[in-house]
């Protein structure tokens, strides 16, 4: 039995390459996803495992880069992939207890990229329309207030949620980019913010490391509702997505606890 047995939760396509390994090159499609200003940026890229082997490298050709207005664009869009990484919080706590899954990622990255690490609202906060509600509902059952970012995400997360359930988990996960990006830079966390110019070109040159096609892609049309820094986190998620079905990835934390929906509160870590 695999070593990353022990903390995985897998799907379908884990479980049959378990059952039978190919010998020739297996090719499938891996997608990573990060809200944007226009809804969700979606980078759809199709790995190829060089034997087919449950551990083997994979190469990633980047399709596509497109834009859907809600989650369920998302799924629809992505239906034929092996696995969807996504950059927002899925299984939700339920009262004062944070989620183990976002303490061991602020531990992963310390330092400033530990502060990109949001604490995730709980889920009664789901059903606010407004900050001062939700902020409320968040001190009445946590006896914390929401924070702006978070409440910047409820929208969002309040779309996947709406539509999450245990059997769809197993091909979409949570992922965050920052600790993606921790994983492609030796295990070092990005010390630049993502939003600067130095940000972009250091996250620039880690992606070109795996996706050899990135760049004719991004410049194939104009961008429409989402930034480069949507699209790098996406391609992130991307990578990890091909990972995780290569069985390179595990969950921060090693034994998730599940929510009252019976949601695993975990977010991916690649292994390198």
């Amino acid at each position: 039995m695999p070593k990353f047995w022990k903390f995985y939760r897998p799907g379908k396509y884990l479980r049959r390459n378990l059952v039978c390994e190919m010998s020739a090159p297996k090719s499938y499609q891996v997608a990573g996803v990060d809200g944007c200003k226009a809804g969700w940026c979606v980078a759809v890229a199709r790995a190829v495992s060089q034997t087919g082997r449950l551990h083997a490298d994979c190469v990633l050709r980047l399709e596509r880069i497109l834009v859907a207005s809600a989650f369920a664009e998302v799924l629809a869009e992505t239906q034929d992939c092996e696995l969807v990484c996504v950059d927002i919080p899925i299984g939700l706590s339920d009262n004062e207890s944070p989620r183990d899954c976002d303490i061991s990622a602020r531990k992963i990255l310390r330092g400033p990229r530990a502060s990109s690490v949001f604490p995730a609202p709980i889920r009664p906060c789901l059903s606010a329309v407004d900050y001062d509600t939700a902020s409320r509902i968040s001190l009445e059952y946590s006896g914390k207030k929401l924070n702006r970012q978070s409440f910047a995400l409820l929208k969002k997360i309040r779309q996947v949620d709406q539509l999450m359930t245990p059997t769809l988990q197993d091909r979409v996960r949570e992922i965050h980019p920052e600790v993606s990006f921790w994983a492609l830079n030796g295990k070092k966390a990005v010390e630049q913010n993502k939003k600067t110019v130095a940000g972009q070109a250091k996250r620039h040159k880690l992606l070109q490391r795996v996706f050899t096609n990135m760049d004719e892609v991004l410049n194939e049309g104009l961008r429409r509702g989402y930034g480069m820094d949507d699209a790098f986190d996406a391609l992130a998620a991307a990578w990890t997505a091909g990972q995780t079905v290569s069985g390179k990835a595990g969950t921060l934390p090693k034994n998730p606890r599940l929510d009252s929906r019976g949601l695993r509160m975990e977010i991916f870590c690649p292994a390198v």
